[in-house]
């Protein structure tokens, strides 16, 4: 393959391994998009971008979860439907943490 050719496989695999996550039944706030950024994750926000998503954060904690069109599409193509704690626990750590505690 040529250099060119290589380059472009290589953004692609990075690309692919970027964490790309997104809200659904609560708003990210201002810190959270922070956080996001500080984890080298991408932040996803329309229903079309939806399937790209590797991570659904659903809940706070404190508002009901709900069946919304975001969560329906994610359920679909991700197993990470999470808490906000898994992006704040993540951010402190300032790595992405493993889901399967905040599932």
């Amino acid at each position: 393959k040529s250099s060119t050719e290589q380059q472009n496989v290589h953004k692609s695999k990075r690309k692919n391994s970027t964490a790309r996550i997104m809200f659904t039944g609560i708003t990210p706030t201002t810190r959270h998009r922070r956080m996001i950024q500080s984890l080298g994750a991408e932040l996803l926000e329309s229903l079309e971008e939806a399937s790209a998503a590797t991570h659904l954060i659903a809940t706070d904690g404190e508002s009901i979860f709900r069946r919304t069109p975001k969560l329906m599409i994610c359920i679909c193509k991700t197993p990470n439907i999470l808490s906000v704690e898994w992006l704040e626990k993540s951010s402190i750590k300032q790595q992405l943490l493993d889901t399967d505690d905040f599932l």
